[in-house]
């Protein structure tokens, strides 16, 4: 208790039952506890992955990293994935880390702003000259992550209840997944190499033409339906905000 606390002794006032020094010592505890509390909440499925015990190690080892800095706890724990890979005793626990950067994620996409989607309808009022100009613009909150394990199925699985949780297996190469928030609430699915690429070129601003020419050397004249069945699936999940193009 002496030496980190000594500084705040002279500032605490005398009186009462509790000396200062045993009341700053509850104060500090209480407020440990109170941040466990915050990270156990924002790392559910990292606290089952990792036990009981690891997942006190850890939270009490990043709060003495990672100071609480911000007004607001909301954002205490986005160090987390980041002390992981920097701490010797946890860097080669990779499931954790992704786990940590899968439901952080979740955190930032909660926050970020909730456009209204564009509707099939929408879709359909798009004059037919007007597609070669159209561009795509995704919900402000759509993120995009490779995964070398079975992260988004495993997250799942702890906030769903599972009661045979699915463990931890590696992939053979790394997966890709998106989440995104629409209508206030957040969705995840994992997508194909094809889908990652036409989604990054979305996300540059890249037009819906130069997305046919992108699918040209796999579909060859089916490019253009496969780039609409793409864009259809994109609508229906509400991860479009926004059409763009010229107007005659």
């Amino acid at each position: 208790m002496h030496g980190r606390t000594e500084p705040f002794l002279a500032e605490i006032e005398e009186g009462g039952k509790i000396g200062p020094e045993k009341r700053l010592y509850i104060y500090a505890h209480a407020y440990r506890a109170r941040l466990m509390e915050i990270l156990a909440d924002d790392f559910i499925a990292l606290h089952s992955l990792v036990g009981d015990d690891m997942f006190e190690e850890i939270c009490l080892a990043y709060i003495d990293a990672y100071p609480s800095t911000h007004p607001s706890l909301r954002y205490f724990g986005q160090h987390m994935a980041k002390f992981l890979k920097e701490n010797d005793q946890y860097s080669s626990i990779i499931p954790a880390i992704e786990m940590a950067e899968f439901e952080w994620t979740f955190n930032d996409v909660f926050d970020d702003p909730d456009m209204k989607s564009v509707t099939v309808e929408d879709v359909t009022q798009i004059p037919p000259e007007a597609w070669t100009t159209l561009r795509i613009h995704l919900q402000p909150s759509f993120k995009m992550h490779k995964f070398k394990w079975n992260t988004p199925a495993v997250w799942s699985a702890v906030n769903e209840g599972d009661e045979k949780p699915i463990m931890p297996e590696e992939y053979p190469i790394q997966s890709h997944c998106i989440q995104w928030k629409s209508d206030l609430k957040c969705f995840f699915r994992t997508l194909s190499d094809e889908e990652a690429e036409v989604l990054r070129s979305v996300k540059a601003g890249k037009g819906f033409p130069q997305i046919c020419e992108m699918l040209m050397g796999a579909h060859n004249e089916l490019a253009s339906s496969r780039a609409a069945e793409l864009f259809k699936g994109w609508v229906m999940e509400g991860l479009v905000a926004d059409l763009e193009y010229l107007k005659s």
